[in-house]
């Protein structure tokens, strides 16, 4: 069996399961102080657009304000942009 072009045994599993799926996609980095900023300001870990006026953008770094900027250019209202830590590489 196969699930998007690989092979494994949870493509079986899938094959058979009627429900929703989340799809995540990376749109970009941002320091860990912005997601500080975001976390204490919204009280979550993730952003839709109603939560644009409570993000303190003035208190990030430039790099950051362009990073989620661009993230919310395609954001649809019920979309969300999830705030996830990532592994050292």
């Amino acid at each position: 069996m196969k699930y998007v072009g690989f092979r494994s045994p949870l493509s079986a599993m899938l094959d058979h399961v009627d429900a929703d799926f989340t799809i995540y996609e990376e749109v970009g980095k941002v320091s860990m102080e912005a997601c500080r900023l975001i976390k204490r300001a919204l009280g979550k870990d993730y952003i839709t657009l109603a939560d644009l006026p409570k993000i303190p953008f003035e208190k990030m770094n430039k790099e950051d304000r362009c990073t989620l900027t661009k993230a919310f250019h395609n954001l649809k209202p019920d979309d969300r942009l999830k705030l996830e830590r990532r592994g050292c590489s």
